[in-house]
């Protein structure tokens, strides 16, 4: 396995400062406000839906049980530095230990995009009911190696944005303030952990993004500024760091799936900086258009990898079916919001609407083509 369980200083160490997190957010919890009421001062990148009387023709799916402490095997298995292999068995014993928790991420963000499509307050609380679930039972609160945190910070991601479209109807029930505080401390003790291992290149690059998209969405369903501060710091290293022709560095050394891990990071910083947008950053215009060369250069690359291959010194692997799944691409409704005709091959790109993501808070047609 190329990310081995923690050695044990190191495991005492993230255990230790995830702790500290929970108690302080309980402490917040029962003392501070913001906990319980999510972020009147700052915004959502969506138009949110008020809500209305309604049932849902659907029955609220069960929480399954939460999973507490997760061991997630790279799906690489022993593959060089580049990881840019899959190995079968890796990937299989991954996708099983996975299986629970992506299971109820898709169902909490399944219920969200049904409140922000009706308004029906039974869809809310379902999501609600879902979260409060997990949040209960400290869920997620024990990752034991690099890929458990690296899973973990994408989940949040996803519930967190799930969350934020919810809000409007459930952000004064009880249960808020339970589910609030459980995301608070996961989204700072993922902080932490990715803090303390920046040495790490798998904490510098595309797993990085997506926990600081989850990060993002906790500070704002929280109103918890510093928090934010710290996601525009990592979103502006990110970007900044691209080359002349666009490319991020780390995701160049993927090797074969250099171009795939660009898209994948993508998916990751573009909603993180609609985030920071609606809430007085100007990401999407931060070093001179930075964000710009890097989707203008992913997207031609799609078509023309001669140059991403030239930079990760191998042929691009082709995508099945001959073009990335819209899952990979889902960035691109957000960006044509910003930046309509600018694309490279935008009309082909839309014509596949709609572009769902679990992990973007789901269907990003929905969110943000109303």
């Amino acid at each position: 396995m190329p990310f081995p369980r923690y050695p044990e200083a190191l495991r005492l160490k993230v255990l230790l400062m995830s702790r500290v997190s929970m108690l302080a957010t309980a402490l917040l919890a029962m003392f501070v406000p913001w906990v319980s009421h999510a972020a009147s001062a700052m915004s959502v990148p969506f138009s949110p839906t008020s809500p209305r009387a309604g049932s849902s023709d659907i029955t609220c799916p069960s929480a399954g049980t939460p999973v507490i402490e997760l061991t997630v095997t790279s799906r690489y298995g022993s593959d060089g530095p580049q990881r840019d292999t899959e190995d079968a068995a890796a990937e299989a014993e991954q996708d099983a230990q996975m299986a629970p928790v992506r299971a109820y991420a898709r169902n909490v963000v399944a219920a969200a995009n049904r409140y922000t499509r009706r308004g029906h307050l039974a869809d809310a609380d379902c999501a609600l009911a879902l979260l409060h679930a997990w949040a209960g039972a400290n869920a997620l609160t024990h990752p034991t190696n690099a890929n458990a945190e690296f899973e973990r910070g994408s989940t949040l991601a996803a519930l967190g944005l799930a969350w934020l479209q919810i809000a409007p109807a459930v952000k004064d029930d009880p249960r808020a303030s339970v589910v609030l505080s459980w995301m608070h401390g996961l989204a700072s003790a993922s902080a932490q952990y990715f803090d303390s291992t920046s040495g790490l290149r798998g904490s510098r690059n595309n797993h990085l993004y997506w926990a600081t998209l989850g990060t993002a969405s906790v500070a704002v369903a929280t109103g918890d500024q510093a928090l934010l501060d710290g996601t525009a710091r990592v979103y502006r290293d990110a970007v900044c760091g691209a080359t002349p022709e666009g490319a991020l560095p780390l995701e160049v050394g993927r090797g074969k799936k250099a171009l795939s891990y660009h898209l994948f990071a993508l998916d990751a910083l573009v909603p993180l900086a609609a985030i920071l947008q609606a809430n007085h950053v100007d990401a999407i215009h931060a070093c001179d258009g930075a964000l710009q060369r890097v989707v203008n250069f992913s997207l031609t690359s799609i078509h023309d990898p001669s140059t991403m291959a030239k930079l990760a010194g191998k042929p691009q692997e082709a995508f099945p079916g001959g073009a990335p799944n819209n899952g990979r691409l889902a960035f691109i409704e957000l960006y044509h919001r910003w930046f309509p005709g600018r694309a490279p091959g935008e009309s082909d790109l839309l014509a596949r609407r709609p572009f769902v993501s679990t992990n973007m808070g789901g269907d990003q047609t929905l969110l943000y083509s109303r």
